[in-house]
């Protein structure tokens, strides 16, 4: 059955038409304007905390909006990995030097992840590559409860710490001593000033001349010459350690018998210089005697046969080489 519309409901339709074909091509606009059908290529990026990045999230270069973050998931190792698709024609931006900045562009927006431009020297980095990301921090992360619940935790074991110092300080002695400390660091930094200027008058005695340089060559030439001695000495003492401990012990030994008798030398020593003198005086009176006793006539052929036996046995118990 043929239907017929009148002339108000062909005209009605007409408009319905005009605003159905208007939306297709408005939307049709939008999808071109926001790159909808345009040609993308992936990358991936890991972050420390997903907080602000969801799918949807804004991609930008350079300020201008070039893609989005399509996925976002936890891996094993505590790392949130981020899937982003940039638009192909801005492909050749984004190289191996580039990285992935994350931050609010105002205070209360969404954040938004922005890729930097590659310097022309380095390679393009392959679609599907993962971009660096820089760790990056703005007020409203600082201001986040994680943030400040750490921040506020260690402000209180600050304050704590603070008021065991205050009641510390609070005894009038621990006070005084404080600041007697401080009285003391002035004669202590003086001390130190004319310590290190005579140090660098010695120094400057030392160097003067190359005498610095002339000891140190003296010093090397002797242990040159000890490196030389040194085989020598052992192959012709190789017992010298041996012995030299045997002398040492010889001379403790030594010692030990000299503190025994000192006593008993102390307590003669104001008689030795009376009989020192008293042996000599005997002495001599012996030598007298004798004397006169060789001139008696009983003794004197025998004192000179005697006086021949002994010329005549010297050469036989002393003979020349």
């Amino acid at each position: 059955m043929k239907i017929n519309f009148n002339k108000f409901e062909k005209v009605a339709g007409l408009f319905v038409g005009i605003a159905a074909l208007s939306c297709v091509l408005g939307m049709i606009g939008i999808a071109v304007k926001n790159g909808w059908l345009a040609t993308k290529v992936s990358y991936t990026t890991e972050l420390d905390t997903a907080d602000g990045v969801h799918a949807g999230t804004a991609v930008q270069i350079a300020g201008l909006r070039v893609g989005a973050v399509t996925d976002v998931d936890l891996q094993a190792n505590d790392k949130v990995l981020v899937r982003v698709e940039v638009l192909e024609k801005f492909k050749n931006k984004i190289r191996s030097d580039s990285h992935v900045q994350m931050f609010r562009p105002f205070i209360l927006s969404d954040k938004v992840l922005e890729i930097s431009v590659g310097t022309d020297e380095a390679p393009e980095l392959a679609v599907g590559s993962i971009i660096p990301m820089m760790a990056t921090s703005d007020i409203m992360d600082m201001l986040s409860g994680k943030k400040m619940g750490t921040a506020m935790a260690t402000f209180d074991k600050l304050a704590e710490s603070l008021k065991i110092v205050g009641e510390a300080f609070a005894d009038p002695k621990r006070t005084q001593g404080l600041v007697q400390m401080f009285d003391r660091l002035n004669p202590l930094v003086q001390n130190l000033n004319t310590m290190s200027q005579e140090v660098v008058k010695i120094a400057n005695v030392v160097t003067k001349q190359k005498r610095l340089e002339t000891i140190i060559t003296n010093v090397a030439s002797m242990s040159e010459e000890l490196r030389a001695v040194l085989p020598e000495f052992t192959g012709q003492v190789p017992n010298a350690g041996r012995e030299f401990g045997q002398i040492v012990n010889n001379l403790n030994s030594l010692t030990a018998e000299m503190q025994k008798l000192t006593p008993a030398i102390a307590e003669i020593a104001p008689d030795l210089p009376r009989t020192t003198r008293r042996a000599v005086e005997a002495l001599d009176e012996t030598v007298v005697l004798l004397k006169a006793m060789q001139r008696s006539f009983l003794l004197r052929g025998n004192v000179q046969d005697i006086r021949k036996e002994e010329e005549k046995r010297k050469p036989a118990s002393n003979p020349e080489p």
